[in-house]
């Protein structure tokens, strides 16, 4: 029995497996050669860029950089002021404990000069908590607001203050000088104003 001629159109035909899809070829009355290009190249879909491949990794995630901590900028004289108001104020309400910490700086050393405050500030500012307060009060004295903080931490903040000025300060400035502070805790029934008074008056018997 004789096969009967396949009927369907070249366009639809299924390209054998496991090879390359068979060409257009179009029907014997058709002459114009254009008409197969144009046909041909719709079903091969749109070229690829030269120098191009496609991609068919996973794309890599995305890798969170740590952010560096901005310097927080030293209180001014005012600000500091008013936020010892209040957390004076919230250490009343809530009883939290709070701190008050005096650095003094003898500038009459030999081989000091004026950026030596301008250090030793730079070190208590980078090695208080974002949530401390420093301020300069004068020319030789910082103040610094621990909220949150008893005695003892206060102590070691200050202990922590005296070693980097003596490791990146007074080192290069070859002289030896001392950094005097005193830390005050309010008792009960006193404010940190009586604080601050008590660590100013450790500081001038020191």
């Amino acid at each position: 029995m004789a096969e009967l001629p396949d009927d369907t159109p070249p366009s639809r035909r299924r390209a054998p497996r496991g090879g390359k899809r068979q060409r257009f070829v179009l029907p014997d009355d058709e002459h114009d050669e254009r008409v197969g290009e144009v046909i041909e190249a719709f079903l091969d879909g749109p070229p690829e860029p030269k120098g191009r491949r496609r991609s068919r990794t996973t794309p890599r995630p995305a890798v969170l950089r740590p952010t560096r901590r901005r310097p927080v900028p030293m209180d001014t004289r005012p600000d500091w002021d008013l936020a010892l108001r209040h957390e004076d104020a919230r250490m009343a309400r809530y009883g939290r404990p709070a701190s008050i910490v005096v650095i003094h700086l003898p500038l009459t050393a030999p081989g000091t000069d004026d950026r030596f405050p301008a250090r030793v500030g730079q070190i208590v500012r980078e090695l208080a908590r974002e949530t401390d307060r420093v301020t300069r009060a004068a020319a030789d004295r910082f103040h610094v607001l621990l909220p949150e903080t008893e005695g003892p931490d206060a102590e070691t903040l200050l202990d922590r203050v005296r070693q980097a000025c003596a490791d990146r300060v007074v080192g290069r400035l070859g002289a030896e000088v001392r950094v005097v502070g005193a830390v005050a805790s309010p008792g009960r029934g006193e404010t940190l104003h009586d604080a601050l008074r008590a660590a100013q008056v450790a500081v001038g018997a020191a």
